[in-house]
């Protein structure tokens, strides 16, 4: 993906004011700690006050039109603090979805969500129970994890058969609220003849599935950001450890054993950002090469990603496994990553299958 250097550097600026303002206000804590001190609608409030929530929103629908790549420069630097609020599905995957559907069921909610009154979540099908499907007007199925459904005002159903935007508060489901290894909340979701409204129908038959396979895409991109974020953070602080602890009277830093793995780390995340940036420029172009660049990304950050943090305990000891000490948070939060919308293994076996 090639950018104007006058692009490169009104990126540079986004990525800046976004670290600053979330190292200022919602530095990293330990998740029992960011529980409790948490206000999560200051929080959402806060974040629609500075854009971010109408920066995918196309002009023609009122927002600011921004790339899918500046919208992945927002959640890494989200991830760099290890944010609890579910910006994702908000910031990045209702306005793509909402612009490429016929349907005012998304686009008429985007100022809400500019404002910050309007909260989405990603509802998906499980693998596990009976699949989401719409048939004759009503929806049946058991959800993946939807990490964020208990705070979102809207849930984004991808569903066989449909892609609708439900009302949360008006929406029967039973819930199975869940607290995930990282700290986040999430949701299991079971319909059982939930009426859909025709009025909260995005699409319909190919249209749908072609709206769906972009939602899955995007969810991979979003949460591999994140998780960058989250690495790029753990590497960085664990660097400064190694320069401050000392061990027969020398810094860990300056041992070659040392160097090596952190180096094999630094590769890794590179390797990542690599594949986020092929996996951003693919997001707007050829569904297949969209596909092939997500699951790329996606089994890059299963093993590779995963090993790069696991690096990072090794080298800090006992502390990399204190919960006081952010490193092991930043493993939890790449386990998770890992984990949602599709393991390696899985993304693997479908890329060879073509």
């Amino acid at each position: 993906m090639r950018r104007s250097d006058e692009t490169l550097a009104e990126d540079r600026l986004l990525r800046d004011s976004a670290r600053r303002f979330l190292e200022e206000r919602h530095p990293w804590k330990e998740p029992a700690a960011r529980r409790a001190a948490g206000d999560p609608a200051a929080t959402w409030r806060e974040l629609a006050e500075l854009g971010w929530f109408a920066m995918a929103v196309p002009e023609e629908l009122g927002g600011l039109g921004a790339d899918a790549h500046r919208c992945l420069l927002i959640l890494q630097e989200a991830g760099r603090v290890m944010l609890d609020a579910p910006v994702m599905t908000t910031l990045l995957i209702a306005p793509r979805l909402a612009a490429g559907s016929d349907s005012p069921a998304l686009a008429s909610l985007l100022d809400g969500a500019a404002a910050g009154d309007v909260r989405f979540a990603l509802v998906t099908g499980s693998d596990r129970g009976a699949p989401l499907r719409v048939a004759a007007g009503r929806l049946d199925g058991t959800s993946a994890l939807a990490v964020g459904a208990a705070e979102a005002t809207h849930w984004l159903v991808v569903a066989d058969g449909a892609l609708s935007c439900l009302d949360a508060a008006a929406t029967p489901a039973l819930r199975q609220e869940l607290r995930l290894i990282d700290g986040r909340a999430a949701s299991v979701l079971r319909f059982d003849g939930v009426p859909v409204p025709d009025e909260a129908l995005v699409a319909t038959g190919d249209a749908a599935a072609r709206l769906a396979a972009e939602a899955a895409d995007l969810a991979i991109a979003g949460t591999v950001a994140d998780a960058l974020g989250a690495l790029a953070a753990g590497i960085d602080r664990t660097t400064v450890y190694l320069r401050e602890r000392r061990q027969f009277g020398q810094p860990l830093a300056s041992f070659q054993a040392v160097q090596h793995l952190m180096a094999d780390s630094y590769c890794e995340m590179e390797g990542l950002a690599s594949l986020l940036l092929w996996l951003g420029a693919a997001l707007d172009g050829d569904p297949v090469e969209r596909r092939r660049a997500a699951a790329a990304a996606k089994i890059f950050l299963g093993r590779q990603g995963l090993a790069a943090v696991s690096r990072c305990i090794q080298v800090t000891g006992g502390m990399g496994m204190a919960e006081e000490y952010p490193i092991g948070h930043v493993f939890k939060r790449l386990q998770t990553a890992a984990a949602l919308f599709g393991t390696a293994d899985h993304h693997l076996h479908h890329l060879a299958a073509g």
